[in-house]
């Protein structure tokens, strides 16, 4: 087994490349090389690319894949690919591969959510800290509502929504799924293709979205398809802020049509270094007591990197001659 060559194209933490290191080193031994370039430009980049086994990070262009004499993996180290350059590699034989690792995490933070919008959770808990029981009942009622018999619809019926519909289907709900393709598993009792998808919400209760940010994706929950959803219905996102246009979902919010809505994903993040913003740049969604905010936290995970666990099995097994996991679909961009 020779070293294999591993250049980062994205800047990564000190505990993400001990972690990927520690991990490597316990599969592989020593047979493995971590390369940073200078700058995480194309032209450095490139300067370093010559030898180079792996491209793992998000960033790619077709220079570098002409300047590569090597390369034989480009290994995104997380589940989103909305920002990756499907353009440079359409004419390119190196498999490109993300990491589906973090599916057990984002399903439970999807559980966690959903529990806590419909247990008001959070609500009640910030009435408490300043001494208010809500007994007024107001602006949201005392009442809870329960998962057990409801019909709960997940947008996205992959790694994550799989995971997230096995848990669901524990409570007594009724689970329909939508994807590409239909499947036949134990836990869905009914399924719907991608195209259908308007169909599925119809009579959802809950609503879950897990859906890969695609440019067919991008806006699909608008104003003008949130009216196909079921008055009094929950929305929970656990994909890409995008997916779901802010003005339709805070006009539904407040008018009711929504009865709630729960995410980890927003629309106006702070920039990378820094730590503060409102999760919308228009809209006051922090003053609606039926919305539960989270800071895109789902991949936090206390004492390890779970998004990072696909990424260390698939340049194992290059160097293994092993088969690679989570191919990606470069025509259909996920």
């Amino acid at each position: 087994m020779k070293n294999i060559k591993i250049l980062l194209t994205r800047s990564l933490l000190d505990i993400d490349k001990k972690y990927i290191s520690d991990k490597l080193r316990r599969i592989i031994g020593d047979k493995f090389n971590i390369v940073e370039p200078e700058d995480y430009n194309e032209e450095a980049i490139c300067d370093e690319i010559k030898g180079a086994d792996v491209l793992l990070g998000p960033f790619v262009t077709k220079r570098m894949l002409e300047k590569a004499d090597n390369l034989k993996l480009i290994q995104i180290p997380w589940t989103g690919v909305n920002t990756f350059n499907f353009n440079a590699v359409k004419k390119s034989d190196v498999p490109v591969c993300n990491s589906h690792s973090n599916s057990d995490a984002v399903a439970e933070m999807g559980i966690a959510l959903l529990l806590d919008l419909i247990k008001k959770v959070s609500y009640h808990d910030r009435k408490m800290r300043c001494g208010n029981w809500n007994r007024d009942q107001k602006p949201l009622n005392l009442k809870s509502g329960l998962v057990a018999n409801k019909v709960i619809c997940i947008l996205g019926y992959g790694s994550i929504g799989r995971k997230t519909g096995k848990i669901i289907k524990a409570f007594g709900s009724k689970i329909i799924g939508v994807a590409n393709h239909i499947h036949n598993y134990d836990e869905v009792s009914k399924f719907y293709k991608a195209s259908e998808w308007q169909k599925a919400v119809v009579n959802a209760d809950i609503c879950l979205c897990t859906l890969p940010l695609t440019d067919k994706s991008r806006g699909l929950i608008n104003t003008k398809t949130i009216r196909n959803f079921k008055r009094g219905s929950l929305i929970i996102n656990m994909s890409r802020a995008e997916i779901i246009k802010e003005e339709a979902i805070y006009n539904a919010l407040v008018d009711e049509h929504i009865k709630g809505y729960a995410s980890d994903v927003w629309w106006n993040t702070p920039k990378r270094g820094e730590s503060e913003s409102y999760v919308s740049a228009h809209y006051k969604f922090e003053e609606l007591d039926n919305v539960v905010l989270s800071a895109h936290r789902a991949g936090y995970i206390d004492g390890c990197l779970p998004h990072l666990d696909d990424a260390i099995i698939n340049i194992a097994n290059l160097a293994q001659n092993k088969p690679l996991v989570n191919y990606i679909n470069i025509k259909k961009e996920y």
